[in-house]
């Protein structure tokens, strides 16, 4: 079974998690929460693969949804 890795990221001004699924071809959607942006990825990505060709009718395929938050911090004085 072939995986697809699809990369969640953070808009600190909307306050939502986003993809345009790079893997996925014409996956974009987002979230309030990863949890929300995964069901959405999850429900949309089966009928994009087959629509735009990157994958069959039928074919299984695990898709990854994964979420990083950075934030750069000052060290506290001590």
């Amino acid at each position: 079974m072939r995986s697809i890795a699809v990369n969640a990221h953070w808009d600190a001004e909307s306050r939502t998690w986003w993809t345009d699924g790079e893997d996925v071809p014409g996956l974009c959607c987002q979230g309030k929460t990863v949890e929300e942006l995964a069901e959405a990825v999850f429900a949309l990505a089966p009928d994009l693969l087959v629509a735009n060709g990157a994958a069959h009718v039928g074919e299984q395929v695990e898709i990854i949804v994964t979420a990083e938050q950075r934030k750069t911090v000052e060290a506290a004085a001590a």
